[in-house]
């Protein structure tokens, strides 16, 4: 870590000096176990898996993390180009999009709950996954079922859940929101995710939405976001567990298409050095200790596959915006789950307790 802790201090600060205040989420409990319950009852009660068809994209609005954020943060877009990969990926779908905070409400820093990863001074601040989708329930803008809602996150809560330290690089004042404490178990990890990620699918499906693209983690073992011996494996244990669990998150009366990165980067890792890509890992990065990666010929730019000790290049952005593409045009949504036999009526029974103890309470 010693040799990243120029880079590192100074992505830091600037991860956190353009926080926007967002809208924290107060949402009753029972609404959201009521709403995850229906939804998954609605999911099992399938029996047919969706078919591959290519959809078509109106417009694109986005939520995230800083692998999203191209206007929140005032350092944003975190990569070697003037663009997220969003532009691209938009353009190949013929989709109207624009980078501003018109259609992009991810925050660089965000985790999948209502907060940031980081609380300057101990003060969370309200801008996670659910406040995002909170600040666009506000705005009411005009969409329907051919926009499309793009959302990639849980890397924030992936890297603070495995960090030892109360504070990011042991820098006094900037305090590391852990979700669920210190080292939670992979399947609590998992499952808390899980539950934030179907409760903004949801919201957007109620909103007017067709289709949503999920964007899971990539091995966040790859980043240098670790202070210990062993947060290099736990973060990839977080990371294709989580991984596993979005490709299988089926929601009732939206599309989710769902992006593995986790297995995208590998390909481009196993593709080396035939597809251009050398530099595999955060060490080095394309920006590494006294070298800002702008610094470098544009061609020895793209050799790297990430910018920082976290972000991606504009060469591995591109490589996201086809494949993501690709998958929206040739892919399948996420399929439902079949019932099991005798599974339905034990689904009704179970509903109608569930009811009867939230009109009870």
């Amino acid at each position: 870590m010693g040799a990243y802790r120029r880079d590192l201090t100074a992505g830091a600060g600037a991860l956190i000096s353009g926080f926007q205040a967002g809208i924290s989420s107060a949402r009753g409990l029972g609404d959201i176990y009521v709403k995850r319950f229906f939804s998954a009852a609605a999911a099992v009660v399938c029996l047919s898996a969706p078919a591959a068809h290519a959809i078509t994209v109106d417009e694109i609005y986005v939520f995230g993390d800083s692998l999203n954020d191209c206007c929140i943060n005032p350092a944003a877009p975190f990569t070697n180009g003037p663009e997220t990969w969003l532009v691209e990926f938009a353009a190949l779908l013929g989709a109207s999009y624009a980078e501003s905070t018109t259609y992009n409400y991810a925050t660089g820093g965000a985790q999948s709950g209502d907060y940031n990863a980081i609380a300057p001074g101990g003060a969370p601040q309200p801008n996670g996954l659910q406040s995002q989708i909170d600040l666009f329930e506000g705005d009411a803008p005009a969409v329907d079922s051919d926009d499309l809602a793009v959302i990639w996150v849980g890397t924030n809560d992936i890297w603070a859940s495995s960090y030892d330290s109360p504070t990011l690089f042991g820098i006094e004042g900037l305090d590391i929101v852990k979700p669920l404490g210190e080292d939670p178990s992979t399947g609590d990890l998992t499952d808390y995710i899980i539950g934030n990620l179907q409760d903004a699918v949801i919201d957007l499906r109620e909103a007017g939405f067709g289709t949503v693209l999920l964007l899971t983690p990539y091995d966040i073992g790859d980043s240098a976001l670790v202070d210990s011996a062993g947060g290099s494996a736990q973060n990839t244990a977080y990371s294709e567990a989580l991984s596993e669990a979005m490709l299988a998150l089926y929601t009732p009366g939206i599309d989710t298409f769902v992006l593995d990165t986790v297995a995208l980067i590998r390909s481009l890792q196993d593709g080396s050095p035939e597809n251009g890509f050398t530099e595999l890992t955060t060490a080095p990065s394309c920006t590494f200790g006294e070298i800002l990666c702008e610094t470098r010929t544009p061609p020895e730019q793209d050799s790297f596959i990430y910018y920082d000790f976290v972000h991606l290049t504009r060469a591995t952005n591109r490589e996201v915006a086809m494949a993501a593409a690709d998958l929206l045009q040739n892919g399948t949504p996420v399929a439902p789950v079949p019932l099991p036999a005798g599974g339905l009526l034990l689904l009704s029974a179970a509903g109608g307790l569930l009811l009867l103890r939230r009109r009870a309470t």
